[in-house]
């Protein structure tokens, strides 16, 4: 059940990012109240999470896997630019994600 509540913790906190991005620097009122909540939500989301996943588990894996889908939705919803470096750094993240789920709690 922890890793349902840190799925959902990881799109909360995605949406929450894109509806900031939305909001033209919380300018946009209905974007800007939408994105704090989500950010709320994805936090109390976290929190359940940690009840059974190690806490340096559960956030490395939440920040790592929030940075990857962060940057592909700034891609492809909202049309802005990656460089090579970019996407190879966030494989790294996800090598490291992955790492870290495998060998993080031995």
């Amino acid at each position: 059940m922890g890793y349902l509540f840190l799925g959902l913790a990881m799109l909360a906190c995605v949406a929450g990012s894109s509806a900031l991005t939305a909001s033209d620097g919380m300018v946009i009122k209905k974007h800007s109240v939408l994105g704090v909540l989500l950010f709320a939500f994805s936090y109390v989301l976290l929190s359940r999470s940690i009840l059974t996943i190690n806490i340096s588990i559960a956030y490395a894996v939440f920040c790592g896997v929030g940075i990857v889908l962060s940057g592909l939705i700034s891609v492809l919803v909202f049309r802005q630019k990656i460089t090579l470096i970019g996407v190879f750094c966030m494989a790294l993240i996800l090598a490291a994600c992955v790492i870290i789920h495998l060998y993080g709690s031995m």
